[in-house]
């Protein structure tokens, strides 16, 4: 299969529901289909991407199937939510480009599923940002719904030194408060400069991909926790106890804003995956918010 179309494919698929009652995930409520999952399997069977053995495909590739299987309907919902819609242009658009690809042989069922994603993602990408008093009030009360965490943080080694920096912070200290406390007990490196203010790719604000990606899965987990404006109790992590503090939205905005004026339906889609009702069935495994995948059980 072609590197490229693989990679699309991996990560999301639109498939029209088969109408099987069986579903092998849902999200807020909404079924992803065990038909569409099996059918998927099937192709990429087909076109050597796996093998099923006695009826069984690697567990690895399911998985991987069915999270792009949720995550197409979480990008269904964030198309819905924004008004839009993928249109018969963009799904011409990517089928003019299969006469450059190497797609000999494929089945149509796959065909239609790469035309159908690739679209999505086309749609997603004119999703605009939400007015500034619905992202201000959506950092305020949920801020991981937005794709992104705006965060300062302090790491000790030990519990009571971060219980200690707790005792000089009042319930809802300001950004500059909790930075200076930071920098008195972190031995972060410049955590006097910094603040402990964590940096991503892009500035102040960080992606949850990047999180989940690189960062120790017990500080994304008290992360995703926090609540803006308010330091959390202490978290350990591989690194040592951390107090994690989201930062005030008036701290930030230009950040998050910047951020979603950029690519606002991938940081939606992310958000939405953070905060969804997301159940899988036991037979495929679990879903993990820390990675944002579906994994063994």
């Amino acid at each position: 299969m072609p590197r490229r179309l693989y990679a699309v494919v991996a990560f999301v698929v639109l498939l029209a529901a088969c109408g099987s009652t069986d579903n092998a995930a849902t999200v807020n409520g909404s079924a992803v289909f065990a038909a569409d999952l099996d059918q998927t399997v099937s192709d990429f069977a087909e076109v050597g991407e796996t093998q099923i053995i006695d009826g069984v495909a690697d567990g690895e590739t399911v998985r991987g199937l069915l999270t792009s299987l949720i995550r197409a309907e979480a990008t269904k919902q964030v198309l819905a939510d924004a008004g839009e819609v993928v249109t018969d242009a963009d799904l011409e658009a990517v089928r003019a480009q299969f006469d450059s690809q190497n797609i000999e042989g494929f089945p149509q069922t796959l065909l239609d599923l790469i035309a159908e994603l690739n679209a999505a993602n086309a749609a997603l990408g004119r999703v605009q940002s939400p007015s500034a008093d619905v992202v201000a009030a959506r950092y305020a009360k949920n801020p991981k719904s937005l794709g992104m965490l705006c965060v300062r943080h302090l790491v000790v080694e030990k519990e009571a030194t971060a219980r200690a920096a707790l005792d000089e912070l009042s319930d809802s200290p300001t950004d500059e408060q909790f930075a200076a406390v930071a920098g008195k007990y972190s031995f972060e490196p410049n955590a006097k400069e910094t603040g402990g203010a964590l940096q991503g790719q892009t500035g102040e604000c960080i992606a949850l991909n990047e999180y989940q990606a690189g960062f120790d899965p017990d500080f994304v987990r008290g992360a995703l926790a926090a609540r803006t404006g308010v330091p959390s109790q202490p978290v350990k992590s591989s690194f040592g106890w951390h107090v994690i503090y989201v930062r005030p939205f008036t701290a930030v905005a230009d950040s998050v804003s910047q951020a979603l004026n950029s690519a606002a339906g991938e940081y939606l889609l992310l958000g939405a995956l953070a905060d969804a009702d997301i159940t899988v069935a036991s037979r495929y495994g679990k879903w993990n918010p820390l990675t944002g995948q579906v994994v063994a059980p």
